[in-house]
């Protein structure tokens, strides 16, 4: 059982999560997009950009100057393009990286079912994770931003919650310590041959969030002028 816990632990949750640095851009808006439009949100401002072209800011149809109109178009274009996107890459990462360890598993721990069944059990729970910060489906994508800013802290908490509950009913045994150093050879062997992508992936996510919000924060800016309100 210790086996199955150290692997979890250690391989799967730190990779894909703690491994992750900061990025300093927090969005503090969700999105919702569908085909109608674009809806950017949170308590204070409320923005939606029509398929159509038209605007609504808290509310209240706004009519732009040609400038700005070309920064809200932009904005729409790139959210339904990036969103989406961001999230299929972040899950074929994810099946890749378990995929990866999977093989590594069976080349030096041979084929333990019961321990490949508990890996798809982690990554169907990661996987949901991811889910709970953005999701596409049928043309609507839902961007959760409270959700995307905990994405690492929650998954640390997985491995966290894993590890004790497998402690809790654990008997420490002969084959934990048998199989103790061939796991720390493939965290160790495989984390080092992941680590550049996975570091290259969350800088990319970190230059589309902080190139959104820039965008936004800019249109939100022109939005609160008097010329606006």
């Amino acid at each position: 059982m210790l086996k199955k816990l150290l692997l979890m632990v250690i391989i799967f949750p730190a990779t894909l999560f703690a491994a992750q640095k900061e990025c300093p851009v927090k969005p503090s808006y969700n999105i919702a997009i569908t085909k109608e439009s674009v809806h950017i949100f949170n308590k204070k401002n409320d923005l939606m950009i029509k398929s159509n072209g038209e605007v609504v800011f808290n509310e209240k149809t706004v009519l732009l100057q040609p400038p700005l109109e070309k920064q809200t178009q932009k904005l729409q274009t790139d959210l339904r393009r990036q969103l989406p996107k961001l999230e299929q890459e972040a899950l074929s990462l994810l099946s890749e990286v378990k995929i990866t360890f999977e093989n590594a598993i069976k080349n030096k721990l041979g084929n333990d079912n019961e321990l490949h069944r508990e890996l798809n059990k982690l990554y169907k729970r990661l996987v949901k994770l991811l889910h709970k910060s953005i999701t596409s489906e049928s043309g609507n994508t839902q961007f959760y931003y409270q959700n995307f800013n905990n994405l690492k802290k929650d998954g640390e908490d997985i491995g966290t919650h894993i590890f004790y509950n497998v402690v809790g009913g654990s008997i420490i045994n002969f084959d934990f310590f048998k199989n103790y150093g061939a796991i720390k050879q493939i965290s160790k062997n495989e984390w080092k041959a992941q680590k550049p992508k996975l570091k290259a992936f969350d800088a990319h996510i970190c230059s589309v969030i902080t190139d959104i919000d820039g965008q936004y924060q800019q249109i939100l800016t022109q939005l609160n002028q008097s010329t606006y309100k």
